[in-house]
């Protein structure tokens, strides 16, 4: 009977071993994917979020932007506006150069040029004046153009304000840019060599004013000055 009992305990142990080896045969090499183990498991793995790079750095990019143009606009509206100018008769306090008038202004008959060897009319007048010495601003005016003429060399035009302008020509020496605005007696330059058109009248300053493009005679506005 011991025997019989022996034996039917070693048959249970080999069976139950037997069916170890059996099951283990049937899930090896099964190995369960992500998605199974989430179908078979409540707990739900959490998914990878991707940042959008691109339109991060497009946000960026139209951040800096937008910071750029404000500061540009910031420093145009520090800029300083240009200044006003108005002309005023009474405030035309000293010649461009002192010396005796060689040809007056003259628009309604022609005087005698002595170069020339002939009678024209004379938009402005012409100055006795020595090479070097310093030609003044008659009064305060922006300058707006600085050009060389074969009749009066160097030349310098300044915008006095309300339409008003002075010529000044036969310069040299410029202490001027386009731009500047002179008040009454700054230094334009000096007195620069004469012309083939007034040698014989000799080394002279050119002036010359305008108003709305039309010339007027300074000598209204110098007086006795």
């Amino acid at each position: 009977m011991k025997k019989q009992q022996i034996a039917a305990a070693a048959c249970l142990v080999a069976g139950a071993i037997g069916f170890a080896a059996v099951y283990s045969t049937q899930n090896h090499g099964k190995e369960e994917t992500p998605t199974e183990i989430s179908q078979t498991s409540s707990i739900v793995e959490p998914t990878e979020k991707k940042t959008p790079q691109k339109t991060t750095e497009k946000v960026d990019s139209e951040t800096k932007m937008g910071q750029e143009e404000s500061a540009a606009g910031q420093q145009e509206n520090q800029q300083p506006t240009e200044k006003q100018l108005h002309f005023v008769p009474e405030n035309v306090t000293n010649w461009p150069v002192k010396g005796d008038v060689l040809l007056p202004f003259s628009m309604d008959k022609t005087v005698y040029f002595p170069t020339l060897d002939q009678y024209q009319y004379n938009r402005g007048m012409v100055i006795r004046a020595n090479e070097g010495d310093a030609v003044c601003s008659v009064t305060e005016g922006r300058i707006i153009d600085i050009y060389d003429s074969a009749e009066t060399g160097c030349t310098v035009v300044q915008d006095l304000g309300d339409g008003y302008t002075a010529t000044y020509g036969q310069l040299a020496n410029l202490t001027c840019s386009e731009g500047d605005v002179l008040e009454a007696g700054e230094t334009l330059g000096t007195v620069g060599k004469v012309t083939r058109y007034y040698t014989v009248e000799g080394t002279n300053v050119y002036f010359a004013m305008e108003q709305d493009g039309k010339p007027v005679n300074p000598m209204d506005y110098f007086g006795d000055i």
